[in-house]
């Protein structure tokens, strides 16, 4: 009899492992239909609503994932305590899509965190739309209760066959989801040049930051995708722009941009590296370069006016670092091919000045990218910010090549050469207030309506002093920057035009600028 019952206990062993098997592949096969389902989830940010006025909580599908990984819904959330009322004040601050390996896998946001850091809640969920609503039940313990029961050898065998089958399916699950990682990450690497890079998962992608902590100092400026910091990296200091969640994708652009062959150049914002950091559950990516204590361009206006050589030096190495940009390189025995680059927000605040004066340029948020041969993609035309878009962006009526997306950067250029030139005290009259392009014609926000009807039905263009006029380098100047924004696109200079223009301006000397006149220089305003 114990020989049939062990017999018996054998054959149920192996059914067992056969089924952990099958399952185990049935696992294989279904885990890359369940990888691809994208999620969606609200969408929801109390900073933009504050900076910009748009409070509506939208959808957001999640990006797809690696296969180790999973998406899920998040909300970040504050509560106050009304000591007139007695009740909770509940302000929700985000939500969005979170990606996380073995947590958040309820279907109801609840969290259950005894005493929330800050008055700041947090809670994460699966399915669809499962942010919809939050809720706070904090729990002060787990329950940890283990009550032992007498077993029987029967129940002794049958944990027995349970854990055996375990064991068999992990194996085999972890071996599968092995290889599908590996052949994954193969595809990735073949396609290096054609997608953005994803990080790893380790808190610092660039393995120079890693022994060098970074400590932020103060915020220097908030744009579309972020805030930048001034931060201490030791010996450094340095800039770090830091995005949140939802804008993963423009983080992800800029350091394709910084990382392209032949990028580093006098001219372009020097990149150092990229983190993602991760608190109370919610991630930012970092993007840290080179800081530059002046600022950038705009704000270096509105505090001071420029000589003309300082005039000359700002706009030659713009101009210099814009035409790079432009440039395609062709690759040679030991580097290569530098691909065009349209930068699509091209603005004085998106150009830098380094402590001499020289101009870097930053901001590749939007950029494209134009491989040899092959399109430009699917991409939006009307984006930028409206003062310097083109005419041709404002009416919807872009040519989607390379060349097109070129000249509407140099329409740009040619708005921020006026207001280089608007606040030069080289003809030696007086210096006005510093103003943006459009400014005193359409206000300080204008709207899309407002900017078609000026710039594209009316050709209205920033005025021109007649000041400017009494001083020959200035005056080429002026004529530089109305070819720069020339109605007719394919009548504009060519980045490299503007480069050579400008460098040339340089030959009229400051004791040529010094031109007497019988008429007192505001009569000429």
């Amino acid at each position: 009899m114990a020989r049939e019952r062990r017999e018996g206990k054998m054959q149920s062993l192996q059914l067992c492992s056969s089924i952990a098997i099958i399952l185990g592949f049935i696992c294989c096969i279904s885990g890359s239909v369940v990888v691809s389902k994208q999620l969606e989830c609200e969408l929801y940010d109390i900073h933009i609503c504050r900076e910009h006025g748009d409070c509506e909580t939208t959808k957001k599908v999640c990006e797809e994932v690696d296969a180790d990984k999973q998406n899920h819904c998040y909300v970040v959330w504050q509560q106050v305590l009304n000591e007139t009322t007695g009740k909770l004040n509940v302000t929700v601050q985000m939500k969005g899509c979170f990606t996380q390996n073995a947590a958040c896998n309820q279907t109801e946001c609840i969290d259950y965190s005894y005493e929330p850091k800050n008055n700041m809640n947090f809670c994460c969920c699966q399915g669809d739309f499962c942010n919809h609503e939050q809720k706070w039940l904090p729990q002060a313990t787990k329950p940890t209760d283990h009550e032992d029961y007498p077993q029987h050898q029967e129940e002794t065998d049958n944990v027995y066959i349970i854990c055996t089958l375990l064991v068999a399916f992990l194996v085999i699950t972890g071996l599968a989801s092995l290889g599908y990682y590996y052949l994954r990450k193969r595809t990735k690497q073949a396609h290096f040049n054609e997608v953005p890079t994803i990080e790893p998962e380790v808190t610092s992608s660039s393995p120079c930051l890693a022994l060098r902590p970074i400590q932020l100092i103060e915020i220097k400026a908030r744009g579309r995708f972020g805030a930048v910091w001034r931060a201490q990296m030791k010996p450094d200091e340095v800039a770090v722009k830091i995005f949140p969640q939802q804008d993963k994708q423009s983080w992800q652009t800029e350091q394709e941009i910084f990382k392209l062959p032949r990028m580093r150049h006098p001219n372009i914002l020097e990149f150092i590296g990229v983190e993602k950091h991760i608190e109370n559950s919610l991630s930012s990516f970092w993007l840290i370069t080179v800081y530059h204590n002046r600022g950038s361009l705009c704000d270096y206006l509105k505090a001071y006016t420029v000589t003309w050589a300082e005039l000359c030096k700002i706009a030659e190495s713009m101009a210099r670092g814009l035409m790079h940009l432009h440039e395609e390189i062709p690759a040679t025995k030991g580097e290569q091919l530098k691909p065009a680059i349209a930068h699509r927000d091209f603005k004085s605040k998106n150009v830098l000045l380094k402590q001499d004066l020289t101009a870097c340029i930053a901001d590749f948020g939007l950029a494209l990218i134009f491989q040899p041969g092959k399109p430009c993609g699917d991409t939006h035309g009307q984006v930028g910010t409206r003062r310097y878009m083109a005419p041709e962006v404002l009416e919807g009526a872009i040519n989607f090549t390379r060349d097109a997306f070129l000249r509407i950067d140099v329409y740009a250029c040619g708005l921020v050469l006026w207001e280089l030139v608007s606040r030069c005290s080289a003809h030696g009259g007086p210096v006005p207030e510093y103003t943006l392009p459009f400014e005193t014609e359409l206000g300080s926000h204008p709207t899309l309506d407002e900017m078609q009807d000026n710039v594209v039905m009316k050709k209205l263009r920033p005025r021109i002093s007649n000041q400017w006029r009494t001083h020959p380098g200035l005056s080429a100047m002026s004529d530089t920057m109305e070819e720069c924004w020339d109605h007719d696109a394919e009548a504009r200079l060519s980045s490299s035009c503007v480069m050579e223009r400008v460098s040339q301006h340089t030959r009229y000397q400051t004791t040529q600028l010094l031109i007497e006149s019988n008429t007192d220089p505001a009569d000429n305003v």
